[in-house]
């Protein structure tokens, strides 16, 4: 199954053998929330969360179509949503935004807010898993690594030289087996950095 968002505020999913219709829509804010900027799916399956451009979160039940929670998370638009499952098997949600916060939120009690990692000086809009570390980027090409997703994580960042990437950074992907990120900029160009 694939999970898309439309500009009327659904989520449509979609069945990835048949692309041409789906098979559920999901209203996913009672309210105008603004256009959803990203979509994250918890690693179970059972529930999807959907960034706003008003800075609103939502959190749908998949199974049942139920809206669990819809909530204010920032005061800009979310950029990232990201979902991570500690070792004891609790879920959290993560969220960056264009007013410059990452926050992590729980799944499991209707979006409950956990706390705010700290860091950044500009607006993270990629974000990336290895282990227990979030990797992240911002707009002003610059990476940056939480040891662990707690409030007390410890943090550092390094700014890529203009002879690594040309442009701006708009897309990551971490690869784990080689800690190795992929890097894509609006130049069109792909970067591999070890």
């Amino acid at each position: 199954m694939l999970v898309a968002a439309t500009a009327e505020g659904t989520l449509r999913m979609l069945d990835a053998r048949s692309p041409i219709s789906y098979q559920h829509e999901l209203k996913i804010s009672p309210y105008a929330a603004g256009l959803v900027r990203c979509l994250a799916v918890g690693c179970q399956g059972n529930w999807v969360a959907a960034g706003h451009s008003s800075g609103m979160l939502s959190l749908v039940d998949i199974r049942t179509g139920m809206l669990l929670s819809s909530w204010k998370g920032h005061e800009g638009e979310v950029l990232q949503l990201g979902e991570w499952t500690s070792p004891g098997g609790s879920q959290h949600l993560i969220s960056s935004s264009l007013d410059q916060t990452v926050s992590v939120w729980s799944p499991e009690d209707s979006g409950k807010f956990k706390f705010n990692l700290r860091g950044w000086s500009e607006p993270v809009h990629c974000m990336g898993l290895c282990g227990g570390e979030l990797v992240t980027a911002t707009t002003g090409n610059r990476i940056g690594v939480h040891t662990s997703l707690g409030s007390t994580a410890s943090f550092t960042s390094t700014k890529l030289r203009s002879d690594t990437i040309r442009g701006v950074l708009t897309a990551m992907a971490v690869l784990p087996l080689n800690r190795m990120l992929l890097l894509g900029s609006d130049t069109g160009s792909i970067t591999l950095l070890s």
